[in-house]
């Protein structure tokens, strides 16, 4: 006779006993007699069988235990599907805030469009920094900015917002090396306007920080996006978001500044003609024209390559 067929298993926590005197003891120790217990349907190995819930089911992840405490103690301090979903909440909530104020968008060109004061026949809406999304990059860009460690930071805002494949990200960008401002989209009205670069600096780290970190997130949480990262570069991520918080500090800020302001001047002819393109027809920015044609512009010149060290 098969071994396993003799083998009895507890109707509450599926653990198995050779004899039934041993799950007649099992029972009598751990599973109070007097708690109400229901039949729920559950699949496994492809049959459906039939186990009892006894009320001490995690309600994250329906791990069964044994004594009230220690199902309290799991949930509160171990179980990794109550961080997950947690997080899950929290970019459901800022998805659903996004929607809105895409719908919100596409209302206020539709009504334009229809007074006939916008003429943006490419449907461009310009994202606010720190709303870009991972999905809007493909895997090689992502592995890019992990394997560059400390420089992630400034290679994730080249491959998320001076990428001529993603338009929508491109929401600002310098018209001057030395000058005290950058020129960004205003994301509610869509047009133009400066900001002073050192408060502005702060925005866009905080941008890619936040960037790398969703990165981090899916790698613990998203198999399928886990099983696209090797396992090398998972350590890499780990080691930017454990030690972002010395990218404040005043030397590499300093550094990544530089390295951003000139990004940003360097790329600015791509910028511009993407922001020409959702201006209205009838609606000149003096701004913007002299810029577009800024004759001082080195279209062969590269990134600074400072690098942080953290």
């Amino acid at each position: 006779m098969n071994e396993n067929s003799c083998k009895r298993e507890c109707n509450i926590c599926n653990k198995t006993y050779s004899s039934a005197s041993s799950l007649w003891n099992h029972n009598k120790k751990f599973h109070n007699p007097n708690v109400s217990i229901k039949e729920i349907n559950v699949s496994k190995i492809g049959q459906t069988v039939s186990i009892k819930n006894s009320g001490l089911n995690c309600k994250f992840c329906n791990k069964i235990f044994s004594t009230p405490q220690n199902r309290w103690k799991h949930e509160n301090k171990v179980c990794k599907n109550k961080k997950l979903n947690i997080q899950l909440e929290k970019q459901n909530e800022e998805i659903k805030k996004l929607k809105e104020q895409l719908n919100d968008k596409i209302t206020n060109i539709t009504n334009n469009t229809n007074n006939g004061t916008i003429n943006n026949t490419n449907n461009i809406i310009i994202n606010q920094i720190g709303k870009e999304l991972v999905s809007s990059l493909p895997i090689k860009d992502i592995l890019k900015i992990v394997r560059d460690g400390n420089n992630g930071p400034m290679t994730c805002i080249k491959k998320l917002n001076f990428n001529k494949n993603i338009p929508e990200n491109h929401s600002f960008c310098a018209t001057t090396l030395d000058g005290n401002h950058f020129t960004r989209i205003n994301h509610k009205t869509q047009k133009p306007e400066k900001v002073n670069k050192m408060e502005f600096i702060d925005e866009i780290l905080q941008s890619s920080l936040k960037f790398i970190n969703n990165i981090s997130f899916l790698i613990e949480f998203d198999e399928s996006f886990r099983n696209k990262i090797p396992v090398e570069d998972q350590e890499k991520i780990k080691e930017i978001v454990t030690n972002q918080n010395k990218f404040h500090e005043m030397r590499n800020k300093k550094i990544f500044f530089n390295n951003i302001n000139d990004m940003s001047y360097n790329f600015k002819e791509l910028i511009l003609s993407t922001w020409k393109l959702i201006q209205p027809e009838n609606e000149e920015d003096t701004d913007s024209e002299e810029c577009l044609f800024d004759e001082n512009f080195d279209y062969n010149s590269s990134d600074s390559e400072n690098e942080i060290s953290l």
